[in-house]
């Protein structure tokens, strides 16, 4: 799978700035740099800034800038590897990536230096991810679990699992040679299954925390929901700071869901405005609103809106109690509250069931203080839900690796218990291995890794 080609990119985002960086790597980039910085001396001490002259391949002066000169295999890719610091014009980073291009090195594909750190052994793959998500994070949660991903937090404790099924692998096939022997059945056994449990309990734990990483790494989705003219768009845009939504008088306004992200207090909250629930004979807002039911199922809050000077529709009160039934998050946002309520005592009664509750009066001279209070609360529950403590995945991939080694593991234990034959029990114990081998980079699959690294800006 090794590309011994010498590759290179622009590894600063594109436009004008202050600096722009070349990067090269591979087995000529000492040639390269020779080439490029002909005055290169061979004593310059690796990892070592040196003001130089750059030339390109046609021997004109391109710039006066830092180079430096790594080499491997203490570098991000393991690899010899060269930056040119330039100053930051397009035309000087085309130019001198231009002349990398013509003395040797091919163009570098998206992630190709982070695959390439990651199939050298720099990093395993849960560090690569991080790598990206570090790179993308938006949010101070999103950028603390990258970072602690990037330090090989989940790595290790993948890697523990590994040790523990290994172990286990290792009593299984010494049962297999050794079956012969008397009593030696029956110590194994409860050897091989203290370390499928406690493996167990500790996957376990990662896939009940899975959403808490999944929060903090891609936000907290937040769903507005509600009747017609309840606020949904007014809400939506105090929250974003904007006139992002068409807000009007007339009903049914929001056709189809808008989606915004903003930052709360450290978090990331993705918030979603979505078309007024009500039945309606109109084909195109019947599918919004088929749209709006369907992201309330993938919901991690959901804000409901009340006409407080209303009362409840008896399909909004259906959808609330529908709600209540769900173990979805979700805040009753009482709104129009500075108007005379026309809310029932049975209305009354079925929204004060909702854990959280907020008057808000949007349009009333006190908006900004009820804006205030509402954001107070999205910013506590938004803590809630992303809040895990220890190691925590992050991506669909981490959970489909520990799913398929849970559901090996207690394949292999339900082996043991009813004295099955120790071949079964290795072969759901060697299953287990793959699926946490898959995670950390044990994989033999090109298409898997080339999905992953895909993701990468060029230059990463």
């Amino acid at each position: 799978m090794k590309d011994t080609n010498t590759i290179a990119a622009i590894a600063t985002p594109a436009g004008r700035g202050g600096v722009g960086i070349i990067r090269v790597s591979g087995q000529a980039t000492v040639e390269i740099l020779n080439a490029l910085v002909p005055d290169w001396p061979a004593a310059q001490a690796s990892h070592h800034l040196r003001l130089s002259k750059i030339y390109d391949e046609d021997g004109a002066l391109v710039d006066e800038a830092l180079v430096v000169l790594m080499r491997g295999p203490n570098t991000y890719t393991g690899e010899d590897v060269c930056e040119f610091q330039c100053h930051g014009g397009p035309i000087i980073l085309r130019r001198v990536l231009d002349a990398a291009l013509a003395t040797g090195a091919r163009i570098a594909g998206p992630g190709e230096f982070t695959q390439r750190a990651f199939l050298n052994g720099r990093l395993d793959l849960t560090q690569a991810e991080a790598v990206a998500d570090l790179i993308e994070a938006t949010s101070l949660s999103a950028h603390k679990l990258a970072m602690e991903h990037l330090q090989g937090s989940l790595g290790e404790a993948i890697r523990g699992h590994q040790e523990r099924v290994a172990q286990a692998m290792v009593l299984v096939e010494s049962a297999i040679d050794f079956s012969h022997e008397e009593h030696v059945y029956q110590i194994e056994r409860d050897e091989i299954l203290a370390r499928v449990d406690e493996t167990l309990a500790g996957l376990r734990k990662l896939r009940r925390q899975f959403d808490q990483g999944r929060r903090q790494r891609e936000g907290i989705r937040v769903v507005i929901l509600g009747p017609p003219n309840a606020g949904k768009s007014t809400l939506f845009n105090a929250l974003h700071g904007s006139e992002r939504a068409i807000v009007t008088s007339v009903a049914g306004t929001t056709r189809d869901f808008i989606e915004e992200e903003i930052h709360l207090g450290g978090i990331a909250l993705r918030i979603i405005d979505t078309a007024g629930l009500r039945d309606t004979p109109d084909e195109v807002e019947a599918i919004g609103i088929e749209r709006s039911r369907e992201l309330q199922k993938s919901a991690d809050l959901v804000v409901w809106l009340v006409d407080s000077s209303q009362p409840l529709p008896a399909d909004q009160r259906v959808d609330l109690e529908q709600t209540l039934a769900t173990q979805v998050r979700c805040v009753v946002v009482r709104n129009k509250s500075d108007l005379p309520s026309g809310l029932s005592a049975e209305d009354v009664a079925l929204l004060d069931q909702f854990p959280t509750s907020v008057s808000t009066t949007f349009a009333g001279e006190s908006s900004d203080e009820s804006l205030e209070r509402l954001i107070a609360e999205l910013v506590e529950i938004g803590r809630e839900l992303s809040d895990g403590e220890g190691v925590l995945l992050s991506r669909a991939r981490h959970l489909e690796g520990v799913v398929g080694a849970i559901e090996a593991l207690e394949r292999a234990g339900e082996a043991v218990r009813a004295k099955l034959d120790h071949e079964f029990v290795a072969l759901d114990l060697r299953e287990a291995l793959d699926s946490l081998g898959e995670i950390v980079g044990h994989v033999s699959a090109d298409d898997i890794l080339n999905r992953i690294f895909s993701e990468f800006c060029v230059g990463k």
